[in-house]
């Protein structure tokens, strides 16, 4: 059975059973202590802990997983890197009866596997699970009891009394040794036992400590459940690992294609190694770039680099690709294999080619750098763990590839030393890329669980008559907020824009207005400066400016229209500015990151190379011609696969449900997913205009520019600046640029003038000191201060005319001093040493230096000391 019939027949069972299917998550949004989701439960831990509301309380995915814990290991016949996991996961809907039901209707009755390769773990005091898998035609004798350091979730969480949603797991293995007899005794998994699948049953949480430890039963029970693609797929065709499946043997038979050399299965083959690495990491590759993630010195960044790092560096040394790249010839292979289940990759691809050639260029550039620096640091005769992560970190060298050279010269490397700079590194990663919010306070988490999700109401409406049903003041609950107090405001509906997709947050106000009888009306008002969303609720950040908010009171919501229409002409001006540059660039033109704001947009995309002034004023045009069109600007909501159809860009990064957004410009000359709000037609942009283009990243332009008003205002200002330089150049504007020309034009006549000046100064200045020069021992001696922006060349002429001697010149440089000591042949032969003369005089001005006999340099840092310090050079004569 191919794996992706497994998979099909894995997400179609569980369909049947009541369950939404949902997209991978890759790459986690609320979790700081992940760079990448690791587990198929991770996307999920909101709805295990009972934060946020799912979708459907029953959920089957095939989730695309990284982990890099084991990446030295990469390369064996069962490591990955990356990999998919299967999962069955029920929030308060089925429990473990059904569970363990389906697992077995799924193995036996759709994959048709044998009983009797089939045994199971439970935890020792689950009955229950037991009971039910005997219930389902388990023997006896294949269900096995075991502690909770391998059959509870978390691990021993009643001996560390682990806080929070626990308990026990049940776990199947597969038999890969069917030809020897069956053995009662468990002695885990093996050569012979393979888990194939866990399923845990979340059914308590974890209270108090030491002998007030308790489980309680939750109100709500889980299902959690994974299994392994690539494993279980090698396992039930009798293959000897997931590098012998139709997801990973195809990129093999690519690499064999290109390199000319023959995988043979061999575990131990350093050349078979080699293949399974790079397949592995090729993958791995292959999804991170399609994700979203970009290669670079930290966070997800880091890791993706490390990964295409260590599978260049395997087929430069064992596939014979020193001279040529062959990663970006790899990852067409991948694409094709996994197109069926992932179309997105196929509409990527240039984009994910662009970045692998890229980043393989440099790093084969910076490879040869850093080999360089390796024999210098070897040359020391030692090279610690933490100087190697050095040589990693800056040039790309891998351990192994540092450990190899350091061998050749008996010097054996720290890997100690090593981890723990890479575990660092790691960690300061993750704390400076992952932020999230942390919610610690009981009452807030109360409020949070129960509040509804806020409706948002702005794509038609700026304004709302809505309720307040949340006060939050430093993280906790308020009953009412009083005039100047700052705090987050939940509302029942909102038309405020929350920030996201790089569009900024709306700003407006939000009023209260309460009769006090009389006729008499009490208002009070809070200024909106920003808003965001977490969990499905709508944060307003800001500050009472009159009276006094309180809960639960009926308040009217008003965005800042004038700012909003600001925003709604950049962030189309936005999708214009994406259609213009992969026309005029190419179909590699994906967006890396934006920043929609009122007053300019910015737009980073992948491209290598800076733009010319003529692909940025083609660009600019492009973009301007659609505005004065007149395209109107459509907005659907529709399904991911009818959007796809449709030719809808999907961003980068992006994580979309199965009903989208979709923005149409001009019916299908720009269509995207977007949730962000835009202009009805696209002459209410009024102008487009590019203010900047440089570099982000790594093979990252970035584009900033200003639509409407904006743009009227920045073109004025130009116009002004031009206005004043022609005013101080006595031309009309139209005239500056030749004005210009004729002053550097002019400006060049007087530098050549001035050069011809200083050197015949400088010729004056040498036969001035050569007058003064005094002899010794045979030889000429100048020693002198002087002042010239070139002592080096003036110290040349004077050897050059001296015959014997030597020469040591001093000159004040800003605040510092430089010494050039030169001598001739003759005078080296008399014991003269040039690098002893600056020393000296350098140690007597408070720095140092030296050089050859013939040759040295040296600085001061106390210009006040010149004479001391060219007396010394004349004592150490």
């Amino acid at each position: 059975m191919l794996a992706r019939e497994l998979r099909q027949k894995y997400i179609e069972f569980f369909e049947s059973k009541g369950a939404l299917r949902l997209p991978s998550d890759p790459l986690p949004t609320d979790d700081p202590t992940l760079l990448f989701t690791v587990a198929g439960m991770v996307p999920f831990k909101a709805y295990f802990e009972d934060r946020a509301t799912p979708p459907r309380r029953s959920i089957v995915t095939s989730q695309k997983c990284l982990r890099t814990k084991d990446i030295e290991d990469i390369g064996d016949i069962s490591h990955c890197t990356f990999f998919e996991m299967l999962g069955n996961f029920s929030f308060g809907d089925y429990f473990k009866k059904e569970a363990i039901a389906w697992s077995t209707e799924f193995l036996f009755d759709v994959l048709k596997l044998d009983r009797s390769r089939i045994r199971v773990t439970i935890y020792q005091d689950d009955q229950e699970a037991y009971d039910f898998w005997r219930a389902n035609g388990m023997p006896h004798e294949r269900i096995t009891r075991l502690g909770q350091k391998t059959n509870y979730w978390p691990a021993n969480a009643m001996v560390e009394q682990s806080q929070g949603p626990c308990g026990p797991c049940s776990e199947i293995f597969f038999d890969l040794q069917p030809h020897l007899p069956f053995d009662q005794e468990w002695d885990g998994e093996g050569t012979r036992w393979l888990e194939i699948w866990n399923n845990v049953f979340t059914q308590f949480t974890g209270q108090g400590t030491g002998a007030d430890y308790k489980l309680i039963e939750l109100p709500k029970k889980n299902i959690d459940t994974g299994m392994g693609l690539e494993r279980t797929a090698a396992a039930i065709n009798n293959l000897a690992g997931p590098f012998e499946t139709d997801l990973l043997r195809p990129v093999i038979a690519v690499m064999e294609q290109l390199s000319g050399k023959s995988y043979t299965s061999t575990p131990d083959s350093t050349t078979d190694i080699a293949f399974r690495r790079i397949a592995d990491h090729v993958r791995a590759t292959t999804f991170l770039l399609g994700d979203g993630v970009t290669p670079g010195p930290s966070a997800q960044g880091y890791i993706l680099r490390r990964l295409m790092r260590r599978a260049i560096v395997a087929g430069i040394r064992h596939l014979g690709f020193e001279s040529e790249t062959f990663m970006d010839r790899a990852v067409p292979g991948v694409i094709e294999n996994m197109k069926d289940y992932y179309p997105e990759l196929v509409d990527r691809q240039e984009a994910i080619l662009e970045a692998v050639k890229l980043e393989e260029k440099t790093f084969r550039d910076a490879l040869r750098n850093g080999l360089g620096r390796l024999e210098d640091e070897l040359a020391k005769g030692t090279l610690d763990g933490a100087r190697a992560h050095y040589l990693y970190q800056t040039f790309g060298l891998p351990f192994e590839v540092t450990a190899e050279v350091a061998l050749e010269r008996g010097i054996t490397l720290d890997r100690a030393g090593y981890d723990a700079a890479e575990v660092a590194h790691s960690e300061a990663s993750k704390d400076k890329e992952k932020q999230t919010w942390v919610v610690t306070d009981e009452g807030t988490k109360e409020l949070l669980r129960n509040l509804p999700h806020t409706k948002f109401v702005g794509y038609t409406q700026a304004s709302e008559q809505t309720q307040l049903v949340g006060i939050l003041q430093s993280g906790k609950p308020l009953q009412e907020l009083a005039e100047g107090e700052e705090a987050e405001l939940i509302l029942t509906s909102s038309p405020f824009y929350a920030e996201s997709g790089g569009q900024v947050g709306d700003t407006g106000t939000i009023t209260f207005d309460q009769e006090r009888g009389a006729g008499v009306v009490y208002s009070s008002s809070f200024a909106v400066t920003n808003t965001q969303k977490r969990d499905g609720l709508w944060f307003h950040h800001g500050k009472v400016t009159s009276g006094t908010l309180t809960l639960n009171a009926d308040v009217t919501a008003q965005v800042d229209t004038a700012r909003r229409a600001a925003i709604l002409r950049n962030h189309t001006a936005t999708h214009l500015l994406h259609k213009a540059l992969r026309s005029i660039l190419g179909t590699h033109v994906a967006q890396k990151g934006s920043l929609v704001a009122p007053d300019r947009l910015r737009f980073d995309f992948s491209h290598s190379a800076a733009l010319t002034d003529d692909e940025l004023a083609s660009i600019e045009a492009e973009v301007n011609a659609a505005i004065y069109a007149g395209y109107g600007v459509e907005t659907v909501e529709t399904s991911q696969d009818d959007a796809r159809e449709r030719g809808a860009m999907m961003l980068f990064g992006e994580k979309y449900g199965d009903v989208v957004r979709m923005v149409s410009v001009g019916g299908k000359y720009s269509v995207e997913l977007c949730g962000g709000t835009h202009v009805k037609n696209t002459n209410e942009i009024g102008l487009f205009k590019i203010i900047s283009e440089g570099s982000a990243a790594a093979g990252v332009r970035r584009i900033e520019a200003v639509t409407g008003a904006g743009a009227l205002a920045y073109l004025n200002a130009k116009l002004a600046t031009l206005e004043s330089a022609g005013a101080l150049l006595s031309v009309k504007p139209d005239s500056v640029p030749e004005a210009i020309e004729r002053l550097q034009a002019h400006a060049k006549e007087l530098q050549s003038e001035l050069k011809s000046l200083k050197s015949a100064a400088a010729g004056s200045l040498a036969d001035t000191l050569l007058a003064e020069a005094t002899e010794k021992d045979g030889y000429k001696v100048v020693i002198a201060s002087v002042e010239t922006d070139d002592v080096s060349k003036l110290a040349d002429e004077l050897v050059g005319r001296i015959g014997a001697g030597v020469v040591v010149l001093g000159a004040v440089s800003g605040e510092k001093l430089v010494f050039v000591a030169k001598a001739t042949k003759d005078a080296v032969a008399k014991g003269v040493h040039c690098g002893n003369l600056v020393k000296a005089a350098a140690t007597a001005a408070g720095g140092g230096g030296g050089g050859r006999p013939d040759f040295a340099q040296a600085g001061g840092r106390d210009a006040s000391k010149l004479g001391e310090a060219l007396a010394a050079a004349r004592a150490a004569l």
